[in-house]
């Protein structure tokens, strides 16, 4: 018989889809090493093969991201289209993400937000957008 054992890491987010957006809540003092964001981008890509439906993402301010996972997030983020749309209140927070938007250059469509509505709007428009992409797509 298999004893019980305990999670390799506790998950410093939670991840879950809600009328066709993924949302992925950073939680208050997370610290995002490889190992955790690996694991972020095998539940989106899980949640959606298509690599097409929005991400909306709170963004806790005592978030830290170390450089490895970051750079990683970007090489894998290059390959896929999800839309993200960042929410957070913390004007520095806001600054570091408008920062790395500026730097990375994602080829994909990337915002920050300082209103949660304002980003669910703006990624719920990116699933309109998608429909109307497929609809077409559908009749050629």
């Amino acid at each position: 018989m298999l004893q019980w054992e305990p999670p390799a890491f506790e998950q410093p987010f939670e991840l879950w889809r809600d009328e066709g957006v993924l949302h992925l809540v950073l939680l208050e003092g997370a610290q995002l090493q490889p190992k955790v964001m690996k694991e972020m981008i095998r539940l989106v890509a899980a949640m959606d093969a298509t690599g097409r439906v929005p991400v909306l993402i709170d963004h806790a301010p005592s978030v830290a991201v170390d450089d490895s996972a970051r750079a990683l997030l970007v090489r894998v983020c290059r390959a896929q289209g999800h839309p993200v749309a960042v929410y957070t209140a913390n004007p520095q927070c806001r600054g570091q993400l408008e920062f790395f938007r500026q730097v990375h250059r994602p080829r994909f469509p990337f915002r920050v937000f300082d209103s949660r509505n304002e980003a669910w709007r703006w990624a719920r428009e990116r699933l309109q957008i998608e429909a109307v992409r497929n609809a077409v797509k559908a009749r050629l």
